[in-house]
């Protein structure tokens, strides 16, 4: 007789996979999908616009990782143009909806940024951040 763990195990319906569930709207699948289009792993070839694409669909979910792996994009124009005012306006939406211990890494961020902003610049990403609303 196969012991209990196992039967429930062999009982679950397999879970669809990774692609599969980000293009139908799983914010967590989408950001490990863009991870891994980042990084060219899980048989991916490195491709940062897609990467950025993933990101999108997840940040507009309200994932707080996404919105920081956006952030990063942005500020070194990897798969998007080069633009610190945006990279600003995501480091800003993710600092406020990341979990604390991971805080301190995305304010560090958000600094390194703004010491290269302009005053207009950094008034311009933050009205941005603000008015930004997930879908």
């Amino acid at each position: 007789m196969l012991p209990l763990l196992l039967l429930l195990l062999l009982a679950q319906p397999a879970r669809p996979p990774l692609r599969e569930r980000a293009a139908n709207g799983d914010p967590d699948a989408q950001f490990t999908l863009g991870k891994n289009y980042e990084a060219g792993r899980g048989g991916l070839k490195k491709d940062y616009a897609q990467a950025a694409t993933w990101y999108l669909k997840s940040a507009e979910q309200g994932n707080a990782y996404a919105e920081a792996s956006l952030g990063i994009l942005y500020r070194a124009g990897k798969g998007v143009p080069r633009d610190e005012v945006q990279a600003e306006m995501w480091f800003l939406i993710s600092a406020e909806r990341c979990a604390e211990g991971d805080r301190d890494t995305i304010l560090e961020m958000r600094d390194s940024v703004a010491a290269h902003l302009t005053p207009r610049q950094l008034a311009e990403a933050r009205r941005l951040a603000h008015e930004w609303k997930p879908k």
